[in-house]
């Protein structure tokens, strides 16, 4: 029990209770996702510092995916399983009450909470205030051949040549930039304050005047070129307490969740009305049970851990990429001398195939106009 209910809080995603004026982000077949539910899961999953931040349109491309293996879950029908029902009453009956108040179905902290954490985010904003980036980025993997680095230099080198020759920032963005979501709107990303890029990218970018351009730079994931289209100072106060309220008390039961799924305490005789009644999550916080135990009781059928506890499919794919494996002064003559990374690795393989058929099969269209308010409708 313990180590699925902590495989389950990894995979918990917030979110959002769905506004009157929340609009629909993206749509993955027929199910829609809102602009709320995406947003408390970028915010809540983006306060770390360093190379694990994204972009909102690197997170999108996380999202889709989750959403994607959420919705073949529920095709499958897995909800409908006895398993499935008992496993989501039991999380159920570990839900902590709240010492956070729930109006009209969403969280909320007291005001001097919400007044206090403004002032802090006003602190580290200072005198940079916000600004609205726009960019043309060129891709380098991490593990990227000499030839591809050099290719994409030049490629990024030539684009800033046509730059400084007069040529249309967001014309060029359309037609190089490779970030699909951002070039689609002209290499516009939508506006950002301190602590919500990595630092390489916030360190060129906040040094940047309204309409000035920077050279091309290299990050941990490409070049980029910056321009900044537009910069102002923190909303008030009053403009932000009821988004800031909410995003601190869904944290905060997150938090008390957090720390009864790694503890796993249990609560003992689940009834069986309850197994036979489990309704359809009805908030954000039993959505996040409901899904995340979708796609625990979903990765137990995978390809992907059948073909990892397949000696043969194990022994072929080592042969198959062996190189990999070897280190200096170490070359394994079979996959049981390094059988974790190679299992890790089939089993990363093994999923870009089945996301790729789920994209084929569940087509996904976002909505370009409602992501460029992410974060930026208040």
């Amino acid at each position: 029990m313990k180590s699925r209910l902590f495989f389950i809080f990894m995979l918990l995603v917030p979110l959002a209770v769905q506004a009157d004026d929340d609009p629909i982000l993206f749509i993955v077949g027929d199910m829609p996702v809102m602009r709320s539910e995406f947003e408390q899961s970028y915010l809540k999953n983006n306060t770390l510092s360093g190379v694990d931040r994204k972009t909102v349109s690197d997170y999108l491309d996380l999202y889709v995916v989750y959403k994607l293996k959420v919705k073949a879950a529920l095709d499958a029908h897995i909800d409908t399983t006895r398993a499935f029902k008992n496993d989501y009453a039991q999380c159920l009956s570990e839900l902590p009450m709240p010492t956070v108040s729930a109006p009209n179905g969403n969280y909320h902290v007291s005001p001097s909470l919400t007044y206090a954490a403004y002032e802090n985010k006003k602190k580290e904003t200072g005198m940079d205030g916000q600004i609205c980036l726009a960019q043309i980025f060129i891709r380098v993997p991490q593990k990227a051949r000499y030839e591809e680095q050099q290719q994409a230099k030049r490629q990024i080198e030539s684009i800033y040549k046509q730059l400084q020759g007069g040529a249309d920032f967001g014309q060029l963005a359309r037609q190089y930039s490779q970030d699909e979501t951002s070039a689609f709107e002209g290499g516009v990303m939508g506006w950002y304050s301190r602590g919500q890029l990595l630092k390489e990218i916030e360190d060129v970018a906040f040094k940047l005047k309204k309409d000035e351009m920077s050279h091309p730079f290299l990050s941990t994931i490409g070049y980029h070129i910056f321009q900044i289209t537009d910069r102002k100072q923190l909303d008030s106060y009053e403009e932000m307490k009821e988004l800031l309220s909410s995003e601190l008390g869904q944290r905060q039961v997150q938090s008390q969740v957090g720390i009864n799924r790694i503890s796993g305490d249990r609560v003992e005789g689940v009834s069986e009305m309850l197994v036979e009644e489990s309704p359809v999550p009805a908030d954000g916080l039993q959505k996040e049970f409901y899904e995340g135990l979708l796609l625990y009781e979903q990765s137990k059928l995978s390809v992907g851990k059948h073909a990892a506890e397949d000696e043969h499919a194990l022994s072929y794919y080592f042969k198959k990429n062996k190189k990999k494996y070897r280190r200096k002064g170490f070359k394994p003559k079979d996959y049981t001398e390094v059988k974790e990374l190679v299992v890790a690795d089939l089993q990363e393989e093994m999923d870009k195939h089945w996301v790729a058929d789920l994209r084929k099969k569940y087509p996904v269209k976002v909505n370009k106009r409602v992501l460029k308010t992410v974060n930026n409708h208040r």
